[in-house]
């Protein structure tokens, strides 16, 4: 059996100027874990993973990753953010390749299961600025995927998504469970609930508690 990754938050805050946008967050969770984020808008949800995707420092607290001081050189991390955060002038081919190349996990069998998998293979030559943002968003979820990331950050994913692409997300959560440490914002649980999830709960910053729900 593969190793088990853990994260641990402990006591984690972020000030900005005189305001405290996280107060005291802890948690944790290991590979096979989903974690789902929930609470209002300005609750800090969106700052918590920013810092864990590497792209806003801490102010303070401790981020672990099996026992060790966090760093993105440790483990792989995908971050799906509001913005699909594609080069638009590529076609979706060339973007999947980019982000494939970078991480070292480039093949064209392995680039074609992605884009099959997000439903976006006969769009592969198109350029991905003429994409609608639902299928941009689909191309953002497989550039994630292509890194095979051990823990993958979703910050509100079904937004912008049909029917079908929210199923399809639905499914590509599901079959990531087993294989990474999954942490995922949004206002609507109930995408999630036919999955086995933890729910944590942030209200002006801090913990407000949570627990298992869903299947």
């Amino acid at each position: 059996m593969a190793k088990k990754d853990r994260l641990e938050v402990q006591q984690l805050y972020k000030q900005i100027g005189a305001k405290r946008i996280l107060e005291d967050v802890s948690f944790q969770a290991e590979t096979g874990e989903l974690v789902v984020i929930t609470g209002p808008n300005g609750a800090g949800k969106t700052t918590l993973l920013r810092i864990l995707a590497g792209l806003l420092p801490k102010s303070g607290g401790q981020v672990l990753w099996n026992g060790a001081e966090y760093d993105l050189a440790l483990g792989v991390v995908g971050y799906v953010s509001h913005q699909p955060m594609l080069y638009e002038s590529l076609s979706v081919r060339d973007n999947l390749h980019f982000f494939a190349a970078m991480y070292g996990t480039s093949s064209e069998e392995w680039e074609k299961e992605l884009l099959s998998l997000v439903g976006l293979w006969h769009y592969r030559y198109e350029s991905a600025a003429i994409l609608s943002r639902g299928m941009q968003q689909r191309l953002a979820l497989a550039r994630v995927l292509v890194s095979k990331p051990r823990l993958i950050l979703y910050d509100e994913p079904f937004t912008s998504l049909d029917q079908e692409g929210q199923d399809l997300l639905r499914g590509l959560v599901e079959g990531h469970c087993s294989q990474a440490i999954q942490l995922l914002i949004t206002h609507e649980p109930d995408h999630l609930r036919t999955l086995g999830y933890r729910q944590l709960k942030l209200k002006g910053g801090r913990v407000q508690g949570g627990g298992t729900k869903g299947a």
